[in-house]
């Protein structure tokens, strides 16, 4: 692993300068060349070194699944796992909501992308007024048919102050400027409001592509970010396989799964949809047997694939 140090790089969580470069950032897109991936001196956090030109990066943004993933999946067992995922986040989301007595009319998601966290939220708040802010501008037309009503990030720049909820799901690691983007998203949360975020927990270690991730954040990092922007009653947890395990996964392990794939591709699922402690919201065998496997209907007391996060905007004076 690299060992320089660049003195000059600024973090952009904690501003300061210097960072140890941990090694080159691996990407497919001429937008992610000549960038490598660094560690503040600081606070810990990890990033990417420069970040990408700001006005080509909007434009990969623009398309960003055909940009980052080739167009949506429309492979049964991978639309399951997304389906279940999304009522897993809207399970974990409901249990803080009960604990802090908030029962949200109003609703912003930056990033909705298909509209699957949208769709369960809105199964178990039928009434609620529904929003997003989606720079995927191919996805616009399904997220209307939901009736979800669609904004441009510069309209919700200034103070609204209405929403009692916000959400982004895997979004705040491809933003080069957090602080900036969070305090954006504070002015548009009501006093007291919930937010709700979930990124991948240091995807850096295990996966073969960093493409199209700028920050790569750990607990201590996240924790530090929501502090630094007067957010309360913070909750951060871990989510799905453990880091070490994703660090290790053995060639039979990969055979395993490719013949459990195969076997449920061909009708097999019920042997492999037992309902297990974190399932109960998922009714359907195919979500069931789809997650199984990656354990996200688990909480992990140490580092693992992703990191949900619950804080609430402080009162006013």
């Amino acid at each position: 692993m690299d060992t320089r140090v660049n003195d000059a790089a600024l973090c952009p969580v904690c501003f300061s300068s210097g960072a140890a470069i941990l090694r080159t950032y691996r990407g497919k897109h001429p937008l992610f060349s000549a960038i490598e991936i660094a560690r503040c001196l600081s606070c810990g956090m990890v990033f990417a070194l420069p970040m990408p030109d700001s006005a080509l990066l909007e434009s990969y943004n623009s398309a960003y699944f055909e940009s980052a993933h080739g167009g949506l999946s429309s492979d049964g067992q991978a639309s399951a796992f997304f389906s279940a995922i999304a009522r897993l986040r809207v399970a974990h989301l409901e249990r803080y909501l009960d604990t802090v007595g908030i029962a949200p009319a109003t609703v912003l998601e930056f990033g909705p992308g298909a509209g699957l966290f949208a769709r369960s939220l809105l199964d178990r708040y039928p009434d609620i007024s529904y929003n997003a802010c989606e720079t995927d501008v191919s996805l616009h037309g399904e997220l209307r048919k939901m009736g979800i009503h669609l904004w441009e990030m510069s309209a919700l720049k200034g103070d609204c102050n209405d929403f009692d909820l916000v959400v982004m799901s895997h979004v705040l690691e491809h933003v080069p400027n957090p602080v900036e983007f969070l305090q954006s998203v504070a002015r548009n949360l009501a006093q007291g409001g919930v937010l709700f975020i979930e990124v991948p927990c240091r995807d850096f270690e295990y996966k073969e592509l960093d493409e199209p991730h700028l920050l790569f954040f750990d607990k201590i990092s996240l924790q530090f970010l929501l502090g630094r922007l007067g957010f309360h009653d913070t909750q951060i947890t871990y989510h799905g396989q453990e880091i070490e395990r994703l660090r290790h996964t053995s060639f039979f392990r990969n055979k395993l799964m490719a013949l459990r794939s195969r076997l449920i591709n061909m009708g097999l699922v019920a042997p492999f949809a037992r309902i297990q402690p974190g399932m109960e919201m998922l009714t359907d065998p195919m979500e069931r047997a789809s997650v199984a496997p990656f354990y996200a209907h688990r909480e992990s007391e140490k580092p693992a694939w992703w990191l949900r996060a619950l804080a609430r905007k402080k009162p006013g004076p």
